[in-house]
């Protein structure tokens, strides 16, 4: 176990914060839970928690660290203090107050409520008292009016009422009190005042904001692993322990209970019977051992368990449908495993699929068949994608990483941004000289300067060792776009991950970004994923990445992102580029930047190729606008899609 970390506490952070939960550290958020718990104390401050039934679990079962006495001030258990039974409202939020000024914190975070049924006006209650009160959104619960995931119900965005199908399932309300707690989240969360929201993944930030616009303070602290516990180890060694057949490969999966539908025991029996001859199936959780060629390995808790099970594993298979974080595969990730995972939820913010795992389409039973298959089949995948899980998952989900997220939040700090600055259709030039022109270096977007910086100067020196074919003007370009509308970059035709590399390093250089680039690389040929995957993980961008093997119709119908620019470097013939760019034009937004490659490419004349004939109807069609030629590129901004 990690020794005490030798911190101080720094007089900008509060000196005690106090932890209010349902159940103290049973199940996933009581584990997300007491890791939290560990980072708090890690920088110094006193820490405790206040928990309606914490099912005889202390810290000490738990914690991936030396418990520091000097600032754990222990769990302390109110079973008494239900609500929704034989105490009212005001008398449960009466006897919390008392507890919590036994303990007087400066924060108190507020973590799932479900089980104990208190009322949601604790949480101003608490405010009221001088703490400061931040609220952590483990699931859907504080959004919707009384479930903790809607599935495919949105009542919850227009108004949950006694309609609710799922009213008797847990948690459960009385269907006449679903429209008044409904209202009453949205009182407590809305405007400049509401309460301050913590969310376990930008896909939880996402649905609040959508559930909630006017919430006005919201922002994410991924979830966390000590990455000294969590890590790979001797494979052989942990499967002797766990009695595990030594030389077969091993499918590794988790959950609470395999018995709650939206952990997708369906799909995983379907998954199971398909492969029980070719990989052996294992799993941790309640009742793993009733599914038929499942070898169950029971309910853990303790740190150290879980990573010598997840080291005895070669692939981590997660079949949850809905899953607003995902600890298990983060865990999985950190221990080297790759991942094949349905696309639910925060999972796709941890897999980077062809990088770290395979992401299929959510509920996809035969997907996931295939992936497995094509994973355990793939030698060069499975030598290199475990030292990539974990290099990804430190660089995002160590406790470290953890610690300066919350000392971040709880100073006020700001991070450096990575986020959304859009582009615009205004651009000064002369048509008739730029289509002829091949090395012009305006930029697309107005500015005083042809460089964005000395790093954009360099870029095409700078990767010129990298595989895939650029002018100094294409590598400027790239560069540009991303800095610019780099926030969800799409490139048809990946190559070898040179251009991601250009795209992903001007993205990440604007420091007015709010948010995390992504990248979406999607190619038709194996060896240009297997290369690119291999460069974005020397370039350390691996994290930000994720590549599609196949066609664009395809990746459409299985990836709901949307892009704000494009690179377009697919199929060069007539035919395909035609078919790229018109799925492109019902698919993007107006005003999206798409940066066609080959375009002034003498082949084009001959017709070897048909990328100028393609662009120059689709834009005759009026779908985009012309924006200039730039190395062998032509730009192009839509004008016709989605609003």
């Amino acid at each position: 176990m990690t020794p005490v970390a030798d911190k101080r506490r720094t007089p900008d952070l509060p000196r005690r914060v106090l932890f209010l939960n349902d159940v103290g550290f049973q199940y996933g958020a009581g584990i997300a839970q007491s890791r939290q718990l560990e980072c708090i104390m890690g920088l110094g401050i006193e820490a405790g928690v206040l928990t309606w039934a914490h099912g005889n679990i202390q810290l000490e079962n738990v914690a991936t660290r030396v418990i520091d006495p000097d600032l754990w001030r222990g769990i302390r258990e109110v079973h008494h203090l239900e609500g929704g039974k034989h105490l009212s409202d005001e008398t449960v939020i009466a006897g919390l107050l008392m507890e919590v000024a036994r303990f007087n914190p400066d924060v108190i975070i507020v973590g799932n409520l479900h089980a104990a049924r208190w009322p949601f006006q604790l949480l101003p209650a608490l405010r009221a008292i001088g703490c400061r009160v931040l609220a952590f959104l483990h699931d859907a619960y504080l959004f919707t009016g009384r479930c903790a995931y809607p599935g495919d119900c949105t009542r919850y965005l227009t108004g949950c009422d006694e309609s609710c199908p799922t009213a008797t399932q847990y948690p459960p309300l009385e269907p006449a009190l679903i429209r008044g707690a409904w209202q009453t989240r949205r009182q407590i969360f809305g405007g400049p005042d509401g309460i301050e929201v913590i969310a376990n993944s930008l896909w939880s930030k996402k649905m609040f904001r959508t559930a909630m616009p006017s919430c006005g303070h919201i922002e994410t602290i991924e979830l966390s692993a000590n990455e000294d516990t969590f890590k790979p180890a001797d494979k052989l060694a942990a499967r002797q322990l766990l009695n595990l057949p030594p030389r077969m490969p091993i499918v590794l999966c988790a959950a609470v209970n395999f018995h709650e539908e939206r952990k997708g025991g369906r799909q995983l029996r379907e998954i199971v019977a398909a492969l029980k001859d070719e990989v052996c199936f294992t799993a941790f959780g309640h009742n793993a051992g009733e599914i038929p060629g499942m070898t169950g390995l029971g309910y853990h808790l303790q740190a150290d368990k879980l990573a010598t099970i997840y080291q005895a594993a070669d692939i981590f298979l997660s079949t949850a449908t809905e899953e607003a974080f995902g600890q298990t595969v983060m865990e999985a990730q950190l221990c080297g495993l790759p991942v094949v995972a349905f696309k639910a939820g925060g999972v796709e913010e941890i897999v980077r699929n062809e990088i770290t795992g395979k992401l299929v389409r959510n509920g996809d039973a035969a997907g996931a068949v295939a992936a497995i298959r094509a994973m355990i089949h793939d030698e060069r995948f499975m030598m290199v994608a475990p030292a990539w899980s974990r290099q990804l998952a430190l660089a995002r989900f160590s406790m470290w990483w953890q610690e300066q997220r919350w000392h971040v939040y709880l100073t006020g700090r700001q991070l450096a941004g990575t986020g959304h600055n859009p582009p615009t259709l205004t651009y000064p030039f002369q048509e008739p000289t730029d289509v002829v022109s091949t090395q012009l270096y305006r930029p697309s977007w107005p500015g005083a300067e042809s460089f964005l910086s000395e790093a954009h100067a360099q870029i095409f020196d700078q990767t010129s060792s990298l595989p895939g074919w650029q002018t100094p003007g294409d590598s400027f370009k790239l560069y540009e776009m991303g800095y610019f509308a780099g926030d969800v970059i799409l490139e048809i035709g990946t190559f070898g991950g040179r251009s991601a590399t250009v795209e992903l390093r001007g993205a990440l250089a604007n420091p007015a970004r709010t948010q995390r680039p992504q990248f979406y690389g999607i190619d038709i040929m194996d060896d240009s994923i297997t290369r690119t995957r291999q460069i974005l993980a020397g370039e350390m961008l691996g994290q930000y990445c994720h590549l599609f093997h196949g066609v664009l119709r395809d990746f459409v119908q299985r990836w709901s992102i949307t892009p704000t620019m494009v690179f377009l470097d697919g199929d060069h013939s007539y035919e395909g580029c035609k078919a790229d760019l018109e799925i492109l034009s019902q698919y993007l937004k107006v005003g999206t930047p798409v940066l066609v490659h080959d375009f002034l490419n003498t082949e084009n004349d001959t017709g070897k190729i048909g990328v100028k004939r393609a662009a120059q109807e689709w834009q005759a069609a009026g779908h985009g606008r012309f924006m200039g030629c730039h190395g062998c590129c032509a730009l192009y901004v839509t004008v016709t899609g989605p609003a």
